[in-house]
């Protein structure tokens, strides 16, 4: 039995360099490297029968690469592919495989995944280097499910996804990235037509339930989301550094303005991107049963700074998280309300706001589950306790603070019974993320402890504060914390004696927490 599930997921890692032990041998030292030895073992040992998820990752080293120049692949590259292919067609149980290598597939891996009638998901990573190389059509796969691709660049060569897309009748998700560069540097170079043109040619939208856009750059054109999809089956959907409004872009991404939807997709489950403006908001209002929002805040570039380095908001928003160790100290809320709000927002971001939370608290809060707002609006306590009445199902959280006010979370809470993940959003700059990384750990966990000693906070599993992770258990009490009752409330002296047990946890314990893992500029599924 442990045979089987040993070799249930396999992941083939390939570097460019040697990589070398303690002992000052090279791995592999005695045969070949650990991803050839790994291949080797998928083609000649008796296990390839059990796989079912297969990766292939990393730095494949090839060598004669001025052969492509000459209308040849280098038979470093084409055996490469001859090793793959003949362990995949070993493997009668292979549902899932990537291709995550920095060189292509050739058209000998294509023809085996055709041939494979159990493969459901496939990832394919193109290179990022303009290395002449021979350009497949990709053929349709009768039992394809989820495709990925990631990286897909127009100008270094990959392959047509084209009739893949269109002709493989059982496919349920796809996910498109293409490589920031071409946004980055303002180059038009693609089209949806290329990807989408049979589909329209054919009248016949993909019928999907989750899509995903990833750096897009191309201009609007008469073609409707609804040609190219089926609207009324999604339930998920991702758009990510797509309109990113920047002078270099700003000229191509303004067409897309001046297009309305022809359909809503109203039967959306999931919601997530990192536009804001009033038509996506407008959009939201005749949405249906939406579960799960998530508004990207993760950037691939830093903000703009003020002189000095750091913004006023930064400042401020770091005086008051921390404004709970006084300075006699003894350990407060990390929820005082400092000298003041946050610096206020723009009026053109007030005004998005406003048009989003209309849209949650009337027509979508009743259902949702899931709610990751921008680190750019700064909400108010009346603000924060209509949205917890208007969303009494919430299960995690993500939401900026106005001000610090321990009693505006308290009010929240009540409304919210099941949340267990919070999120306190803080726009950081690099600045801001050392002076909080400065204090230590133990302070930052004996501050929140003691506002999380209250009963609001009881169901909370998992709490954030700006860049930081905290994992909230039970409470215990602490040896000489307790103090005289207060003739005012007798109860007082008992509740200063008792402490929420908080740990300050890396990442790595959130990673499959959606308020956490859908803020990203990548593909998450």
């Amino acid at each position: 039995m442990t045979l089987p599930r040993l070799y249930e997921k396999v992941v083939l890692r390939s570097y460019s360099e040697l990589r070398y032990k303690d002992n000052g041998r090279p791995e592999g030292y005695g045969s070949g490297s650990p991803f050839a030895m790994g291949l080797n073992g998928l083609v000649t040992k008796n296990v390839a029968q059990y796989v079912r998820s297969w990766q292939l990752v990393g730095d494949w080293r090839e060598s004669d690469l001025e052969d492509f120049s000459r209308g040849r692949v280098p038979d470093n590259s084409m055996m490469l592919n001859i090793a793959v292919r003949a362990a995949m067609d070993r493997m009668d149980k292979l549902a899932d495989f990537a291709w995550e290598l920095n060189t292509k597939p050739l058209q000998t891996i294509y023809q085996g995944l055709q041939a494979n009638l159990t493969l459901q998901a496939l990832t394919l990573k193109f290179p990022n280097t303009r290395i002449p190389r021979p350009t497949v059509v990709i053929p349709p796969m009768s039992n394809l499910r989820e495709f990925k691709a990631l990286d897909i660049d127009p100008l270094c060569y990959p392959d047509d996804i084209s009739v893949l897309l269109a002709h493989s009748k059982k496919l349920e998700s796809v996910h498109l990235h293409w490589s920031p560069r071409m946004r980055d540097s303002g180059e038009e170079s693609t089209n949806l037509t290329a990807y989408f043109g049979r589909c329209v040619a054919n009248k016949q939208p993909l019928k999907l339930k989750k899509y995903s856009m990833i750096n897009l750059y191309t201009r609007a054109t008469n073609i409707d989301l609804d040609e190219l999809i089926d609207v009324n089956a999604l339930e998920e959907i991702s758009f990510i550094n797509c309109n990113t409004q920047d002078a270099i872009t700003v000229f191509i991404d303004d067409t897309w303005r001046l297009f309305e939807p022809q359909k809503v997709p109203k039967y959306l489950k999931m919601m997530r991107g990192d536009v804001l403006d009033a038509k996506q908001a407008a959009v939201m209002a005749q949405l249906k049963g939406l579960e799960k929002l998530y508004i990207v805040n993760a950037k691939r570039r830093p903000t703009r700074a003020t002189p000095n380095g750091v913004s006023p908001a930064a400042n401020n928003n770091i005086h008051n998280a921390f404004a709970g160790i006084g300075s006699d100290g003894n350990s407060q809320s990390p929820f005082m309300p400092g000298n003041g709000p946050d610096t206020p927002m723009s009026r053109e971001s007030a005004t998005i706001a406003g048009d989003y939370l209309a849209a949650i608290t009337r027509h979508l809060g009743k259902s949702l589950k899931h709610l990751l707002l921008s680190d750019q609006w700064l909400l108010g306590g009346e603000v924060l306790v209509q949205l917890g009445r208007a969303c009494p199902h919430l299960e995690q959280l993500g939401v900026a603070l106005e001000e610090k006010n321990p009693e505006n979370m308290r009010q929240l809470l009540k409304h919210l019974p099941r949340l267990w993940a919070l999120r306190i959003l803080i726009r950081a700059t690099t600045q801001e993320l050392e002076l909080m990384q400065s204090i230590s750990g133990n302070l930052h966990e004996q501050v929140i402890s003691f506002e999380l000693r209250r009963k609001e906070w009881d169901g909370l599993k998992y709490l954030g504060i700006g860049d930081m992770v905290f994992l909230c258990g039970g409470v215990r009490e602490v040896p000489g914390a307790s103090t005289p009752k207060s003739p005012v409330d007798p109860t007082m002296g008992e509740e200063l004696g008792v402490r929420r047990i908080v740990k300050k946890v890396d990442k790595e314990a959130v990673k499959d927490v959606e308020i956490w893992k859908m803020d990203s500029m990548d593909i998450v599924t």
